[in-house]
Formats: structure tokens, sequence, C-alpha cells
């Protein structure tokens, strides 16, 4: 292929080297991976298994107590059945625990639990050191590149914060670990969007701290060459796309950092997302010129629909990712086309993260054409579909594995991801539904490369769905009053959306310029204090008085006996008894 091949030729090319990957993964699949597939296939069968696998993980994990537990997963057994999808043994074990869990949950629950954990180990990796080395170290001799990520939920506070980054430094001091994922959620407690530049400036200063570890530490390959250690900045909802990128772009843009390699990821369910796209590939290309390093962008799917929908419901806001999955795949393509443009490629490396064969076919037969080399690699999930990783690297070399991870007892955490997965493996057109047992020309092969094909003539547009912009809106009378059946709620203020953030900094300027103090509001009567000509203390109401008098030293020790107060053993006021 050359840079003259034709959109045409690109399709066919992508479309033949799909079907050499699936005839080569299909020769590549262990027994244990068929009879994976036959599980799934058997639940696919039975929706309501799906729902009863749901409700059992998340429960067994869900409370400290393991008689609660029991009593949990015990009535959902009695209620739903035993799934029939699973093994005979796994079906035996169920049963045997419905009968008599509940008896001895010291240790019936704890059995459950590592059993369901020893189930996802290939999904969700062991966080504890000696455990993530021993799996680190394997794929590393097998000449599988990881990009560890460590699951958790978003934090509750900052002490949370500053150990999420004390774990990100020691994993980085790890000989195994080359590529950590982080996200902005674990790394501030307290993101906000009206407080836009502040939260930019705390994450920024966090960020650096990562890069700069990163680029000090040294990753050996198994050629014996080093390279600098690398983060990834994933992305995650709707409202963090701008915050992150544009943190990603200016921590890399502060003194002494142009020479680091970083990573970030765009999510091709976000029509935004070609937009960010481009606006990153003109930064580097400053960036690049100016004699610093080149990034990497990962282009993804996305993975957070559900999420995006309950609050798009909640909130009444337009759905920000596309509504169809044709759109979603249009989009992805298109963003893979954009990002291998020679001039992009100058400054930007691409990561093909995807487990459609089309799509990796697609993401090859470009590279081949633009002749990007090792500007281009290619991503997927650890656990997922590995007959295919292990196709797909007999064509690259250049393979990276998405690799989450969290410890035994954290196991909560990897609860979401674990479901998000379960649905992208069980959705009617995800290419992973169809992975273990697909057949080139058969028909659900047929019907996956139909959707590739088609998905080149959707037209899409990069236009945000969410447009609300409270610096345009006029309204010149108040709206007619509606009957009880028709009533609609007006939308909640989006401050994700940049224009409404800056709405809001304009009325704090304005109010900060024209208020001089803040009056005290005491039965919906403003309280103003006065200065007298010739007198600059401040007088003002007795209310006002009071208060500043309240704050003079030695008022309260003066005044406690007056008002029936003393001081308890923790040096805390109350009142007295009489």
């Amino acid at each position: 292929m050359n840079q003259t091949a034709s959109h045409h030729d690109l399709v066919e090319h992508a479309v033949a080297l799909a079907r050499a990957l699936q005839e080569r993964a299909t020769a590549l699949q262990s027994p244990a991976e068929r009879r994976q597939q036959a599980e799934l296939d058997r639940m696919l069968q039975t929706a309501a298994d799906k729902v009863t696998l749901v409700q059992l993980t998340d429960q067994a994990f869900r409370c400290r107590a393991e008689s609660r537990t029991a009593e949990h997963l015990t009535h959902i057994l009695d209620v739903q059945g035993v799934p029939r999808f699973f093994s005979p043994l796994d079906r035996a074990l169920l049963r045997g625990f419905q009968t008599f869990g509940g008896w001895l949950p010291g240790v019936s629950v704890p059995l459950v639990k590592e059993h369901m954990q020893h189930e996802t180990a290939n999904v969700v990796l062991p966080a504890e050191t000696d455990l993530l080395q021993e799996h680190l170290g394997a794929r590393y001799r097998d000449g599988v590149r990881m990009n560890l990520n460590f699951l958790g939920e978003s934090l509750l506070g900052e002490e949370e914060a500053t150990h999420r980054l004390e774990k990100y430094l020691a994993a980085l001091q790890l000989p195994e670990v080359e590529v950590l994922s982080v996200k902005i959620s674990t790394l501030y407690s307290q993101i906000s969007a009206l407080a836009r530049e502040h939260t930019l400036q705390v994450l920024c200063d966090r960020l650096e701290i990562l890069y700069r570890n990163a680029a000090h530490l040294r990753f050996r390959r198994p050629d014996g060459s080093e390279t600098p250690k690398f983060i990834y900045l994933d992305m995650e909802e709707y409202r963090d796309l701008h915050l992150t990128a544009e943190a990603f772009m200016r921590t890399l843009d502060r003194p002494g950092l142009k020479d680091v390699q970083a990573g970030i990821a765009l999510q091709g369910y976000i029509p935004d997302s070609a937009r960010v796209q481009r606006s990153l590939n003109e930064w580097t290309q400053r960036r690049v010129a100016s004699g610093g390093a080149p990034i990497t962008i990962r282009i993804v799917k996305g993975a957070n629909m559900e999420m995006e929908r309950v609050e798009a419901s909640i909130r009444d806001w337009p759905q920000a990712p596309f509504q169809t999955k044709r759109e979603t795949d249009a989009n992805y393509k298109r963003m893979l086309q954009e990002a291998m443009r020679p001039e992009n490629l100058a400054g930007v490396r691409v990561g093909v993260a995807s487990h459609n064969l089309f799509d990796l076919a697609f993401g090859l037969a470009l590279a081949a054409n633009t002749e990007a080399g090792d500007r281009v690699q290619f991503e997927m999930l650890e656990g997922m579909a590995n007959h295919q990783r292990r196709a797909l690297l007999e064509q690259t070399r250049s393979l990276l594995l998405y690799a989450p991870a969290c410890r035994k007892e954290e196991f909560l955490n990897a609860i979401g991801y674990l479901i998000r997965r379960l649905d992208e493996n069980t959705g009617p057109e995800n290419f992973l539904r169809h992975a273990f047992r697909l057949k080139v020309g058969s028909p659900d092969w047929e019907q996956l490369e139909r959707g590739f094909r088609d998905a080149f003539a959707v037209a899409v547009s990069d236009a945000p769905r969410r447009t609300q912009n409270r610096m345009t809106e006029r309204f010149e009378q108040p709206r007619t009053e509606m009957a009880w059946n028709q009533f609609e709620n007006e939308p909640d203020t989006d401050w994700s959306l940049p224009a409404n953030g800056q709405w809001a900094e304009q009325i704090v300027a304005r109010l900060a310029a024209a208020t001089k103090e803040i009056p005290l509001v005491i039965g919906g009567q403003e309280l103003l204090p006065q200065t007298h000509p010739g007198d600059r203390t401040v007088q003002g109401s007795f209310a006002t008085r009071r208060c500043r008098r309240a704050l003079r030293p030695g008022y309260e020790q003066r005044h406690q006996s007056r008002r029936g107060l003393r001081k308890d053993r923790s040096g805390r006021l109350a009142y007295a008894r009489h």
C-alpha cells in the first residue's frame, strides 16, 4: 500500500486483513477459551441469567458482615434460581451455598469471594506487588507490553488523593511497569468545572509530579534498550473531557517538561472528541516545532454509555454521546483517519484501541498506507479474546494491553469495570459477543462486515450535543403556566460546558467589582454597616456591632455566665444545666 491508495482500496485491504486475523485467531484458540465462549453463549440464551450474575457479583462484595452477604446471595438464588450457563461444578457449588451457606457464613462467603476473584483474575489483575510483578513478568517474556490501571472509585477526600498519588509513584518504581494509566478523578477530590482555574492548577501540579518521576525512571525492553516510563491520561465522563485535555496540555507546557512523552485517551462515542483531537494536533505541532517531544493519542470507542444516559435523563440534558453505535463507529474511523494524516503523525503517535478485528485491520491498513512505522501501536484489553491478541501480535509487535488491577480488599472497585465488560461482551452489535465462535463467511461474520462497510457512509457531526449557553439565553417574559400533566423541568446548568463557566465567572467578577462589603441578612432584611464621618471605625447596626464584639479577645469568657453557657471536658461550649 502507498499514500495514493484510494478509500475503496483501504477498505478492501482492511476486510482482507480482518479475514486473515480471524482465521489465525480461530486456529490459536485454546480449549479453555472455547469453554468460556460456550458459557457466554448459554448465558445469552436466557437474559434473566445475566441479571442474576450481575446481582450475585455486585452483592458478594458490598457488605463487610459475612452473615449479611450470605443472606443477600441466598435470597437472590432462592428468587431467581441458579444460573444455567454455569458449568456443572459451579452450579453444584452454588446449590450447596444456597442450602448451607447461611449456617457457616464465615467459611462459605470467603470461599465464594475467592472463587469469583479467581474467575475474573484474567480480566482484573491482583494489585498485590508480588502477584502483579509475576503477571507482568510473564507478559514481558511473551513480548507483550502492558498498560497498568489501578481501579478505584472517585475520591472522597484529599487524604485519599494523596494515597492514590503515592500508589502511582510506587508503581512507577517497579521494574516491570512501563506504562501507567491515571484519571484526573483519582488525583484531586474537589474537581469543579466552576472553579476551573483552581482545579486545573491543582491537577497540573499533581500531574507534573507524575510526569517528572516517569521521565527519570527507565524501563528496559527485551532487546536491551531503555526508554522513559510513560503516563497515559485516561478519559472518563463527558463532563471531564475539556478539563482532562486542558490539564494535559498545560502540564506539558510547563518548564522542564518539553521532552516528556505522554499520552491521552479520546472517546469516539463523544462527538466533541474530534474537535479536541484537532486542538491536540495543533498544539503538539507547535510543541514539536519548538523542540518538544511528541505525544500519543489513544482512540477508543467509550465505555460509560449507561452512566451518561442516566445523568442526562436526571438533569434534563441531551445525551452527550452519539445515540447509535453506527454513529460511534463512523466517528471512530474518522478519528483514525485524522490521526494518520502525515502532518499529524509528525507530532502524534496513535494508539488504535479496539477488539473489533475490522477496526484493527483498518488501523493496520492506514498505518501501511502512510508508512507510519512505530508511530502507530495497537491496544487491547487484558484477558479479553486472547486468541485475537495472539493473532494480532503476529502481524505487529507494537501491541499494548490495558490491564486493570486492584487489591483483594478493594475488589468492590472492580465491580463496575466487570459489569461494563459484561455489557460489552453481550451487546448485540458488539464484536466481542461473537469473537470466540466467529467463522469467516458465517452469517455473524457477514453482518459484522456489513456494519464495518456501512459505517463509512454514515455522516456524523463533531458539534457538541449539549449546546446550552447561559451567556446567550434571553427570557423576555415569564413562561406561560403549564398544566400539571404537561410540566417540564428547566434543565440544570451544565457546568462542564466552557461557555457556562465563563458566564458564572462574569457574574462573580461583576459582583466583586460592585460589592464593597457583604451585608448581614436577618429576617429578609439586609443590614449594611455604616461609617461615620471622620471615624474609620465601622459602627453598623446592632446585630453587626454585636457580632464584631463577639470576635474580640475575652468576650466569650466575660459573657458565658450571662448566657448560661459552660465548657465541657472536651473544651466545647454547651448549655449549663440548672
